[in-house]
């Protein structure tokens, strides 16, 4: 396989998400015209631990993005707030919101300062946003964070973790041990940190082609989405 070959290697930490949103040339040559966290509905891990009574209270999506898994949240009766920083990204999820007929809060924000929010959410979800921040942004989102929840509040996050083949999707995972510092006494205790797998989009012509090439095999479901693997992990704010 020759560099030309290959997928454009991208820094999240680098991404214009507002030009990602819009659909935009990200660099010469890139363009994604839908983020491949961009499902059309929330995470079945997040369904799944709702149903199974994990969240509770106000809740704060952080990173919503068009906004799917605050606007399912507030269709079983919580009070939702959902940030992002890419404009565009609200005001898609404000109309995907109001097609739903569901009332949700969903402003711009940055994740890395959450001014204006202490001491508010009972629960914070965070899907695929912590490997998006490079490792200073990473504790200062962790510290806004601890600012945002009530002692006693929990948060649920999913993050890309290191496994085999993680440069194809994944430039930055996060190993279990970071997450454990990020995370710690005496301001948070873990409550669960364990595997399990993320769904996202369908993988475009160019992915497949060099999935194969890179005898890369990632799990799907039965519509072809990726299942790649991730850790979920539940902190308590003390």
């Amino acid at each position: 396989m020759s560099n030309s070959d290959a997928a454009p290697r991208i820094d999240p930490t680098t991404v214009d998400y507002e030009q990602l949103y819009r659909g935009e040339e990200l660099f010469p040559g890139v363009v994604v015209h839908r983020p491949p966290w961009d499902i059309g509905k929330p995470q079945p891990l997040l369904t799944a631990l709702e149903t199974a009574g994990h969240i509770r209270g106000e809740v704060l999506d952080i990173g919503c993005g068009p906004g799917d898994t605050a606007i399912h949240l507030a269709g079983l009766g919580y009070r939702v707030t959902g940030l992002d920083v890419a404009p565009t990204a609200i005001e898609q999820a404000r109309q995907r919101a109001a097609r739903r007929g569901v009332s949700v809060t969903f402003e711009v924000a940055d994740a890395a300062i959450l001014d204006g929010y202490d001491n508010r959410f009972d629960t914070v979800v965070s899907s695929a946003l912590l490997h998006c921040l490079n490792p200073a942004q990473r504790r200062t989102h962790a510290n806004a964070l601890a600012r945002a929840i009530k002692p006693g509040g929990r948060l649920i996050q999913f993050c890309f973790t290191p496994a085999e083949h993680t440069e194809l999707y994944a430039p930055y995972p996060i190993p279990e041990s970071e997450l454990r510092t990020l995370f710690a006494p005496p301001i948070w205790t873990i409550t669960t940190l364990r595997a399990d797998r993320l769904e996202t989009t369908v993988p475009t012509e160019q992915q497949s082609n060099l999935f194969a090439q890179t005898n890369f095999h990632p799990d799907r479901d039965e519509k072809g989405a990726l299942l790649l693997p991730i850790l979920v992990l539940e902190a308590q704010r003390i």
